[in-house]
């Protein structure tokens, strides 16, 4: 039997390398339900509707050094949202990896849909940024892999 922890876990962006200096990462999944209840009925009836998907990540803020490979912060977030108008064109792929297998990976398209640069004097400048699924998940963990 196999535990994982946030060591094994990494993030790729667009099927690249991983971006380097992920502190953590969450993803929330959603469906809504439809009520079906009508008049007289004793409890509650639902039918499901859409589902959906939300998430976030922590960054290090850094600058790579000498042999140092994988995506850098500022990359991905200029290519993102900081820089030019909005489009569908600044959709990403994103990978989240629980482990080190390829059957250990959540993969999707998203769109960034906020980031928080936070610095202070005692810690380490992290940004924090949220995503917001852009239809079905392309991969998901196969636990039977």
């Amino acid at each position: 039997m196999s535990f994982f922890t946030g060591r094994d876990g990494s993030i790729q962006v667009s099927g690249a390398e991983d971006v380097l200096k992920v502190r953590d990462w969450s993803l929330d999944t959603t469906v809504e339900l439809l009520s079906t209840t009508v008049l007289g009925e004793h409890a509650n009836t639902f039918h499901p509707g859409l589902k959906g998907a939300t998430g976030s990540a922590t960054l290090l803020y850094y600058k790579k050094e000498g042999g140092e490979t994988g995506l850098e912060l500022t990359t991905l977030l200029n290519r993102v949202q900081f820089v030019g108008e909005m489009t569908p064109a600044k959709q990403i792929t994103l990978i989240l990896k629980v482990g080190p297998g390829a059957f250990d990976d959540i993969k999707f398209d998203a769109y960034i849909t906020s980031a928080s640069i936070s610095v202070s004097t005692t810690e380490l400048t992290t940004v924090a940024f949220n995503f917001t699924v852009n239809g079905d998940f392309l991969e998901y963990i196969n636990p039977s892999a």
